[in-house]
């Protein structure tokens, strides 16, 4: 199936279209490629090992559907070569978080990666945080952790700072999750992070 042929289907079924990780997780167009059985590309995501589907599904489409279209939805992305689906608490208050994770139930946990995202830049925050997620999606740990919308340096370095989200994140088990950084700005130019230079000035 084509890919524009898919995403009108993910489209019609969950309101909303699925979204290329190209610009979700910033995916290496040099990446080998493969494919799984339903012929959905896939391609190594950095350095985690995780083979990923170069189409995900959106969990902010779930906001405001029935459970039952939730659950169509990510059953037909899933059976159609989809493995990657995104998340986050800030989407619709923790709603998505809880289709997601119904809709999700019945399916082999080994066979899809599950993304999630955080706002939260202190400890404490992140890992109450956490819990909570898990909870809502029925899961024991997530393949992906990130930090969501990190793109002002005083973010970064509350994050960065003892006692922060990634001194947190840290002390997790390997096995429990693995993180990263969304949010940023498609553009050419650098991040703003990184222009601001908030990382060395928190070593």
């Amino acid at each position: 199936m084509k890919r524009r042929s898919f995403l009108k289907v993910a489209g019609a079924a969950a309101g909303a279209a699925a979204v290329s990780l190209d610009s979700v997780v910033g995916l290496s167009a040099a990446a080998p490629v493969i494919a799984d059985r339903s012929g959905m590309p896939r391609r190594a995501l950095g350095r985690t090992g995780l083979k990923v589907s170069i189409v995900g599904f959106p969990g902010f489409s779930l906001k405001q559907e029935s459970q039952e279209k939730c659950t169509a939805a990510v059953h037909q992305a899933f059976g159609r070569g989809v493995n990657y689906f995104d998340v986050a608490p800030a989407y619709a208050n923790g709603e998505c978080e809880t289709k997601l994770g119904v809709a999700l139930q019945g399916l082999d946990r080994t066979t899809y990666h599950l993304a999630y995202k955080t706002k939260m830049r202190d400890g404490g925050g992140c890992r109450a945080e956490l819990e909570r997620s898990l909870q809502r999606l029925k899961t024991e740990y997530f393949d992906v952790y990130q930090l969501h919308h990190l793109v002002q340096p005083a973010d970064a370095k509350k994050a960065l700072a003892p006692g922060g989200a990634i001194e947190a994140i840290l002390k997790w088990p390997r096995s429990k999750v693995k993180f990263g950084s969304s949010g940023f700005p498609r553009t050419r130019r650098k991040p703003r992070w990184k222009r601001c230079g908030a990382f060395r000035s928190t070593r």
